[in-house]
């Protein structure tokens, strides 16, 4: 295994594993789904869907670590249906919350943590 490769593939572990946690953890995302409120703090003052990126960042990670970097086009793909699926959800929020997620949409990118919106 070329070790670039390694360092990014465990690097982008470690890195989707703790937005993970932080998303669904440290967030209490099951109390704020059963109390039906917009969640927009931790992990979800960075991006929208922080379970979704947690995921592409993790499976990324693991390509890294197979050193074929033609699986590499494969989050890119994976993010091409995810796009479509977070679209639908986002129809429902918007009608569930309302302005208060337009606002939130409005401020906080969909699926890339480290970019805010300008």
């Amino acid at each position: 295994m070329k070790f670039p490769l390694l360092i990014v593939g465990i690097i982008l572990i470690i890195l989707g594993i703790v937005l993970w946690v932080q998303a669904v953890i440290i967030s209490r995302i099951d109390k704020n789904i059963t109390e039906n409120k917009l969640l927009t703090t931790g992990a979800y003052a960075w991006v929208r869907n922080p379970i979704y990126s947690a995921f592409t960042i993790v499976y990324t990670g693991i390509l890294c670590l197979q050193n074929n970097l033609i699986l590499l086009v494969l989050p890119f793909i994976y993010w091409l249906f995810l796009s479509i699926i977070v679209k639908k959800e986002e129809t429902v929020l918007e009608k569930t919350f309302g302005q208060e997620y337009l606002i939130y949409k409005s401020k906080v990118n969909r699926c890339i943590p480290w970019f805010p919106k300008g």
